[in-house]
């Protein structure tokens, strides 16, 4: 059965990596078993969170997103405005469905993460990497290696994996980009796969597969950022974490600890990297996600060889103390699965359902179209739904059955906001309709101001021009170098 893509990823409510093909990847073709160590995660997850305007009444569609086909849109969510990314770049607009600032460049796999007010958007498996604020660019990195994996903190703090041809390195950039750590990994069948930044900005995680003895071995380690708590440590290194015979993935930081997943289970440190909490995996786990700071949610799958399992398709709450908290029996396969800072939704096929983080469904939801992304708006009751040629704005209080979607046309919609592949901006008075990029990346018809690439365009002369700082091409930084305050 096809699962549903998950092309925005945020690590409050934070996004997630598929362990076994990342693996493969770094190790150079090495091949994995996915049940091995007696566990298997199809999918890990990090993801956020948030609104809307007044429509026609009685099919709940608030406003209409036009999108060309085949883009790939991503969506992130501040209260009433949003942002729209695509491999040709991205557009902010405000709650009026007015566009503000965008910044156009071209990436082959664009990857969009959210932590609080920030954004980055990174091309994996390529070289370009960009941090943004609500108004416009803070920083552009470009490493001469490819990008693995990386992640925000509530501070606009990045950390980043980076692949080389003779071996991995670990970054740490400040909010202003400035290079504050860079940590080589060169041993042979070592390979890291995860990294967060703490929210305090004084340390970072990273969790690694080691293959280089007998027996496969997973590792968290944990680092000092300022170089005042690390005088009393070797290589800034103040705790570490093994497990035999597991494969270790995601890591992500919340309310101060550290959560981290296995094949076998997941883990719960505290901020001296003491390990606080298990929990074990009887099942499967099909997709698992560190939503927020609060709560990881995750998707039972097939019973584990040996295990005493449970039902399939049941969705898990677990707490910071490891306890579990809520569970939902979905009679249906899951095949997509976001979560979100008031809630999570799960599809099956067509048919979607908003669930509260206590285990009740708070609505449901018929699709006409196959729908690649639902982002949860305005009191987790409005709904961004995200197709194929266009996205709307749903009010489910008002729409559970999809009444009338595959015959709506956009000008017959109030509040309708026209979205057309980075074309100029337009105002509340007057929107411009313009041909959208095509597959290849070309603009046609454009007829405004014209986007240089790589800077951020603002739409209103009151805004400032974002601005940020390039990366620099060393591995650490100058010595006395200490993060932003």
């Amino acid at each position: 059965m096809k699962k549903h893509p998950l092309q925005h990823m945020t690590k409050q409510t934070k996004i997630g990596i598929a362990i076994a093909l990342v693996l493969a990847a770094a190790a150079g073709g090495l091949f994995w078993d996915t049940y091995y160590g007696g566990g298997r995660i199809r999918s890990l997850f990090v993801s956020a969170s948030s609104s809307s305007t007044e429509g026609k009444e009685g099919n709940g569609v608030l406003s209409t997103i036009e999108l060309d086909v085949g883009s790939q849109s991503s969506f992130a969510v501040f209260g009433k405005a949003f942002l729209h990314c695509t491999k040709d770049g991205i557009k902010y607009y405000d709650s009026a469905g007015v566009q503000k600032w965008s910044d156009t460049f071209t990436m082959t796999s664009p990857k969009l993460i959210q932590e609080g007010s920030y954004m980055a958007v990174g091309d994996m498996n390529g070289k370009t990497l960009r941090v943004y604020g609500q108004s416009g660019m803070l920083y552009q990195i470009q490493l001469e290696g490819s990008l693995t994996q990386f992640a925000l903190n509530t501070n606009g703090y990045l950390s980043l994996v980076e692949k080389r041809a003779n071996g991995s390195q670990i970054l740490v950039y400040n909010n202003a980009g400035t290079l504050l750590k860079g940590r080589v990994e060169e041993s042979a069948g070592i390979y890291p796969v995860s990294t967060d930044i703490s929210d305090d900005n004084k340390s970072f995680a990273v969790s690694y597969v080691d293959t280089s003895d007998v027996k496969i071995m997973g590792k968290v380690l944990f680092f000092y950022i300022n170089s005042t708590d690390s005088e009393n440590v070797t290589d800034s290194m103040f705790a570490s974490v093994m497990k035999e015979n597991e494969v270790m993935g995601t890591v992500s930081y919340g309310n101060g600890a550290l959560r981290a997943v296995s094949d076998k289970g997941l883990y719960g440190f505290g901020t001296d990297g003491v390990e606080k909490w298990a929990y074990s995996f009887t099942n499967l786990v099909d997709y698992i996600s560190f939503q927020n700071k609060d709560t990881v949610a995750l998707v039972l799958g097939d019973a584990a060889a040996g295990q005493e399992s449970r039902p399939s398709n049941t969705i898990c709450w677990v707490d910071g103390s490891g306890k579990e908290t809520a569970s939902y029996e979905s009679d249906r396969e899951i095949t997509y699965f976001s979560v979100w800072e008031d809630g999570v939704i799960a599809g099956s096929q067509s048919d979607f359902a908003g669930l509260r983080h206590t285990g009740s469904e708070e609505w449901t939801y018929q699709a006409t179209q196959e729908v690649s992304q639902m982002v949860p708006m305005e009191k987790f009751t409005k709904v961004l739904v995200v197709m194929q040629d266009r996205a709307l704005i749903l009010d489910m209080t008002k729409n559970t059955e999809g009444a009338g979607l595959a015959d709506l046309e956009a000008p017959e919609i109030e509040g309708v906001v026209v979205v057309d592949e980075m074309a100029p901006a337009q105002t509340q008075d007057s929107q411009t309709s313009e041909e959208g990029t095509d597959a290849a990346g070309t603009e046609e018809g454009t007829d405004g101001a014209e986007e240089q690439n790589g800077e951020t365009t603002e739409e209103t002369p009151e805004e400032e021009e974002a601005t940020g700082a390039e990366s620099t091409e060393e591995t650490m930084p100058e010595e006395g170098t200490e993060p932003a305050e």
